[in-house]
């Protein structure tokens, strides 16, 4: 079978059971992130790839990774966006398995108040995050320990809900730094705060957002698996390709119409997102040997314990995603 073929099988049996039969099938997704690290599912929803694909997609908001890991995993959704807790979940044995990478690094920076000019001057004073076990309290820790420092002894660590709320934790001093994504890093930058670190430059890989799915529902309905890699992957090549788009995308999600703030976002999100959606197995293993120091369980697993290569690696040999990237 010729390289071509293979893709349109793939792609007629994405749609045997979807819009040619009027059976398109409705699936709540949840997402626990309002940033720019997700728009590439805002933008699968939002420029009809899942409908084309077969997919009626519910996007749901939860503002909890680790929530957002307990709800796959207790079958409240069959797909969904979720950060590194995942790895804490399946070493705990539940049924989760990522299905593709959205984000393979770090996508965060650290903001702090314009008095703090290196690391030392944190010492003493407060980081904000989003929420412990999360994948801002998982860079930040490696971060300070990188520094010389100890978390929460030499530098305070605290939860504050979500990017929003840490601005807003930076703006009335509770905290003197955060870490940040796109766009409220610019929100805070614009409030005259300054960048401190960008975690680009500290060689960190960490699945800081995944697909995912359970063993379970991938063996019951792969197809529905199966369309919704597609079509979140061209979700991606969208947002590569079409900027004012995106841009519009973002700004419906993060709920913000500035035109600057939304420029910085774009160049965020086409910095960070995977292109495709490559398997974050280097990025498992980071998190393995951190977990490994303390929990001897995590010791004894690798990379493909969290990973489902199948649907991936299926679209890759197929040229699918050259396919989609023309």
């Amino acid at each position: 079978m010729t390289k071509y073929l293979m893709v349109f099988v793939l792609l007629l049996a994405s749609l045997s059971h979807g819009p040619l039969h009027g059976q398109t099938k409705r699936i709540a997704v949840a997402y626990s992130a309002i940033s720019a690290t997700q728009s590439s599912f805002y933008v699968a929803k939002e420029g009809g790839y899942f409908e084309k694909h077969g997919l009626f997609v519910d996007p749901v908001y939860v503002a909890s990774g680790t929530k957002v890991a307990q709800a796959v995993i207790a079958g409240e959704f069959p797909v969904a966006i979720a950060g590194g807790v995942i790895v804490d979940a399946v070493i705990a044995g539940g049924d989760i398995a990522i299905i593709g990478g959205l984000v393979n690094v770090p996508s965060f920076y650290v903001v702090v108040h314009p008095s703090i000019k290196k690391p030392e001057d944190l010492k003493g004073k407060a980081i904000g995050i989003t929420r412990y076990g999360s994948s801002t309290d998982f860079s930040i820790r490696y971060l300070v320990k990188k520094w010389g420092m100890e978390p929460d002894k030499d530098i305070k660590i605290l939860q504050m809900g979500g990017q929003p709320e840490i601005v807003a934790g930076m703006q009335a001093g509770i905290v003197q730094g955060g870490v940040l994504s796109s766009p409220a890093d610019f929100n805070a930058k614009k409030a005259g705060f300054q960048l401190l670190v960008d975690f680009r430059k500290v060689g960190l890989d960490y699945p800081t957002v995944s697909l995912v799915s359970t063993r379970s529902f991938i063996k019951k309905d792969p197809q529905t698996v199966r369309r919704f890699l597609m079509a979140y992957s061209e979700g991606v090549e969208r947002v590569y390709r079409d900027k004012e788009f995106t841009m519009k995308v973002i700004g419906k999600y993060t709920r913000t119409n500035d035109r600057d703030a939304l420029e910085s976002a774009y160049v965020f999100a086409t910095t960070f997102i995977e292109r495709p959606p490559h398997l974050p197995y280097k990025a498992i293993e980071t998190i393995l040997a951190q977990t490994g120091e303390k929990n001897p369980k995590a010791r004894e697993m690798k990379a493909d314990d969290f990973i489902d290569p199948t649907f991936y690696n299926e679209l890759e040999k197929s040229g699918f995603f050259k396919t989609i990237g023309r």
